[in-house]
């Protein structure tokens, strides 16, 4: 993508936000107590599944939240489109820029703002946690909060993971897990394995609750 097709594209998608702004019904459920008590504290650590990323862009907004973004060109796009919605780009992943992620991020988690992830990006396997999720949060002493997102109705692409858009007019919901604390000496893979069951099960509700489910 030149570079006038990405300013066209970042146009587009901001535009594509706005739209569904205007005209969805966004709803957040769930451990809400959990989630007020845990950022009376600080900084939080949300999770939520890299096809689902959407969801929580509009409602979430203009909190200068952090996201966490790979440095392909893909990430680019999304970068710029989500920093003209009033959040902050962290730029970096497991295979690129993880050093200068890390350092990043704790100094957005120093500032008092939460940080957005999702574990299975930017090159899946879908729905599976990476452990840099669970070495920050045991290094910080920040819990992660699960986010299972669902949508009314949604176009599903053909991406490794199955990337949903929702539709003008839908639904979306925002199921809020209870928050996961973890040790300085909590095991990365055990932690990150009670991540994604939470973060399944967060999903499942969602999509239960709207009565819909995905492929």
């Amino acid at each position: 993508m030149g570079d006038a097709a990405l300013r066209v594209a970042v146009r587009l998608g901001r535009g594509y936000l706005r739209i569904l702004q205007a005209t969805c019904r966004f709803r957040q459920q769930g451990a809400e107590d959990g989630l007020s008590e845990a950022r009376a504290e600080g900084a939080v650590l949300w999770a939520f599944w890299h096809n689902r990323l959407l969801g929580p862009l509009v409602p979430y907004r203009d909190q200068k939240a952090g996201v966490v973004i790979s440095q392909s060109r893909d990430g680019e796009l999304i970068a710029r489109v989500v920093e003209g919605f009033g959040y902050v780009a962290l730029r970096g992943s497991s295979s690129r820029g993880g050093s200068q992620a890390l350092r990043a991020l704790l100094r957005h988690l120093r500032s008092g703002r939460d940080v957005a992830f999702t574990p299975d990006g930017p090159r899946g396997p879908r729905y599976t946690v990476r452990p840099g999720l669970a070495y920050l949060a045991a290094r910080t002493g920040r819990p992660v909060v699960p986010l299972g997102v669902a949508y009314s109705r949604k176009a599903v692409f053909s991406s490794w993971d199955r990337f949903q858009v929702p539709l003008p007019f839908s639904t979306v919901l925002l199921q809020v897990a209870q928050p996961l604390f973890f040790p300085t000496d909590a095991p990365e893979a055990a932690a990150s394995e009670e991540i994604r069951v939470a973060l399944a099960a967060a999903t499942e509700a969602a999509e239960e609750s709207l009565g819909v489910r995905s492929p």
